[in-house]
């Protein structure tokens, strides 16, 4: 798996390691990926009984992140801070502008109507294009894929859609990820195609 690389300011990590400090006092990278992969599962079992209700702005996102990690990172639902954050080939959107891009994108969002009462070929391509741009926002300094699929997944139940990401091959969505990243977005709509019905 790809790691992140970070440059900012901002100490995220334990001195001289690459292990994020978090709640559970955990120094040891795979000892804490495996605490947080069942914390989250947890959580977000919680979060598909229970959507949360929202503006589906940026508040909304990082009360998602904050509702999945809040019991491992003392700064889940915050946006990170630095400069640049990198995985693999990936530079995402920098520190600094996050909010003032972060903004555009969920106003558009929300001049959309929340992709309410559209057809449901043109909310698949509507909705893979908005899952490129918060991929390239990359707001939080670790849990953005699964924060955005779960704010995805509600924001498709606001539309009168279900998106169920268990028909979804993890490893051909994150190449689709990439992919829509780079603004090329065919192969995320013949995934979510696959994912997505009405309600």
């Amino acid at each position: 798996m790809e790691e992140y690389t970070y440059k900012g300011s901002e100490d995220y990590c334990y001195p001289g390691t690459t292990v994020l400090k978090n709640k559970l006092g955990l120094k040891d990278d795979d000892v804490l990926l495996k605490a947080e992969r069942e914390i989250t599962s947890i959580k977000l079992l919680v979060l598909y009984d229970m959507p949360m209700d929202g503006l589906f702005n940026l508040d909304h996102l990082c009360n998602v992140h904050k509702i999945i990690f809040e019991d491992i990172y003392e700064w889940a639902g915050k946006i990170r801070k630095g400069e640049f954050l990198t995985k693999g080939g990936s530079i995402f959107c920098r520190g600094q502008y996050l909010k003032e891009n972060a903004d555009k994108i969920f106003s558009q969002l929300q001049h959309e109507k929340l992709l309410q009462n559209l057809p449901r070929d043109n909310f698949i391509k509507r909705l893979a294009y908005y899952m490129g741009e918060i991929n390239a926002l990359h707001p939080f300094r670790e849990g953005n894929g699964r924060t955005s699929r779960e704010y995805f997944r509600q924001l498709s139940l606001n539309a009168n859609y279900t998106l169920d990401f268990s028909k979804i091959s993890k490893d051909k969505l994150l190449t689709a990820d990439i992919e829509a990243f780079n603004g090329s977005y065919e192969n995320l709509m013949k995934i979510l195609n696959k994912a997505i019905i009405a309600k």
